[in-house]
């Protein structure tokens, strides 16, 4: 019997240590809720006086006469393209190509001399 009760004792034991230790995380877990919380709140607020002061510099630039519109900060050009199109004409930029640029046969190696690989090696030389 006394075994028995020796077993029961550490059982007990161990329920307790568990118990014990289920309410210490979800304690540890509650504190790291409220730091959390906390830091949010603290962020929320930065970000509040960011923007209330993003504003203030906005009105303070349109009372001063300063203008967010910058098309006014770009001189007009004197060139018309209209007048001059220069030799030729102007063409328009040909549309991006949507297929890959083509794959050559012959290895990069193969292409390259060897005397230019070692030229570029004394070429890289830092002293």
């Amino acid at each position: 019997m006394t075994d028995i009760a020796g077993m029961k004792a550490e059982l007990d034991g161990l329920v307790r240590e568990q118990a014990d230790r289920r309410a210490l995380r979800e304690q540890q877990g509650e504190e790291i809720k409220a730091r959390s919380q906390e830091y949010m709140t603290k962020q929320v607020q930065a970000a509040e006086r960011y923007v209330q002061h993003v504003r203030e510099m906005a009105q303070r630039k349109t009372k001063s006469g300063w203008s967010t519109d910058r098309s006014h900060a770009e001189p007009a050009s004197a060139f018309d393209a209209e007048t001059y199109p220069g030799p030729g004409g102007f063409e328009p930029a040909p549309p991006p190509s949507s297929s890959p640029r083509p794959v050559r046969d012959e290895p990069r190696a193969a292409r390259r001399p060897r005397a230019a690989v070692e030229d570029d090696e004394d070429f890289n030389n830092p002293w």
